[in-house]
């Protein structure tokens, strides 16, 4: 596992802009109020579904695994025609798994700061940008297969939530019945404990 990090962002408010508002708007349609991160799977436990991407053993290498990152994400309906839409969430700079929004190789918009609560013991800062370019969308996903980036990708009307990481995939669909076609369709790719989907 690298600990490669980006610095930190300063960030100072949230960007006052229609991207922002927009985002905002679809991403509370889909999941509420709830925070953009891995934590989605247990906030919506009966769209969720978990896939392996590093085969038997954890065999297959960063590129392998950030191959078959990619091929699950083209197979998801995308929605709206625009750019995928990226989400980091970071904890501060005295946190040692901050830095991901500047490690990540894509260009990010302030999006919200969230006080602590009961999950999380400090303030959160997140992070969004938007990405049409294969390259960029393979190298993020490359980052996670490496360790070095957390997020959330989602398509533009925000209807599904993918949140790679260096093993597989959380994917959040926007129904139960959307993520028992996907699972059904990408059975190889579960993880060999599984039972209940």
């Amino acid at each position: 596992m690298s600990i490669a990090r980006g610095k930190h962002r300063g960030f100072v408010r949230p960007e006052e802009s229609a991207r922002r508002e927009r985002l905002e708007e679809r991403w509370s349609r889909t999941f509420g109020g709830e925070r953009p991160s891995m934590d989605l799977r247990m906030r919506f436990p009966d769209r969720w579904a978990r896939f392996h991407v590093r085969g038997p053993g954890d065999s297959a290498s960063d590129l392998e695994a950030s191959d078959n990152l990619r091929a699950l994400l083209l197979d998801l309906p995308e929605k709206g025609g625009e750019p995928m839409c990226l989400i980091v969430e970071e904890y501060g700079v005295n946190d040692l798994s901050g830095g991901w929004s500047k490690a990540l190789p894509i260009d990010l918009f302030a999006r919200r700061r969230m006080p602590r609560d009961e999950y999380y013991v400090g303030t959160t800062y997140y992070w969004a940008g938007t990405s049409s370019d294969g390259d960029v969308i393979d190298a993020v996903l490359l980052k996670a297969a490496l360790d070095e980036g957390y997020f959330v990708l989602t398509d533009a009307e925000v209807s599904w939530a993918f949140c790679p990481y260096w093993a597989g995939v959380d994917i959040i669909f926007g129904s139960s019945r959307e993520r028992d076609e996907f699972v059904d369709a990408h059975r190889d790719l579960l993880p060999p404990d599984c039972t209940d989907l």
